[in-house]
């Protein structure tokens, strides 16, 4: 349903997100979507299908997800890819343009999660994986020119 971007926290500039100061290993999952599915649905289950509507179908605005992990290695779904130091700090800028400036922080889920107010807006078109898609694809990675959907992101990975 969903992708992130996933990376090792101390790659990561920690001041950016003074919420995660204190993981000094680990690694941050970055994830864009539609604001009211973000913060109303904890759960897959919980989804209304009118929230569903209107993410699809009206220009809704949007978050930054970003979740702590102590592990990857056990989740499913997980694929490493290879980047050069050129683009992982290419991916890394990019992303941060994401976040609006000066935009609320909101707590997430659990104990290591939490929402940042993000530029751009949800839609049937630029949806999260269209989001995870263009970030891979403007640094150079293979991808098809549109992923709506989490397999598009997947199957087009090297």
């Amino acid at each position: 349903m969903h992708t992130d971007i996933v990376f090792n926290i101390q790659e990561i500039n920690s001041s950016y997100f003074p919420e995660f100061k204190n993981q000094k290993k680990g690694y941050l999952a970055f994830g864009w979507g539609d604001k009211e599915t973000y913060l109303n649905t904890p759960t897959w289950n919980d989804i209304k299908v009118s929230t569903s509507l209107k993410a699809l179908f009206i220009n809704t605005p949007t978050l930054m997800h970003l979740t702590y992990y102590k592990e990857i290695s056990y989740y499913t779904g997980v694929k490493q890819i290879k980047l050069s130091k050129r683009q992982y700090k290419l991916l890394i800028q990019n992303i941060l343009k994401s976040f609006k400036n000066n935009g609320k922080t909101y707590r997430g889920y659990g104990e290591e999660d939490f929402f940042y107010t993000a530029n751009g807006n949800y839609n049937l078109i630029q949806t999260c994986n269209s989001w995870t898609g263009d970030q891979l694809r403007n640094i150079g990675l293979p991808m098809s020119y549109w992923t709506p959907l989490s397999q598009n992101v997947i199957s087009s990975l090297p």
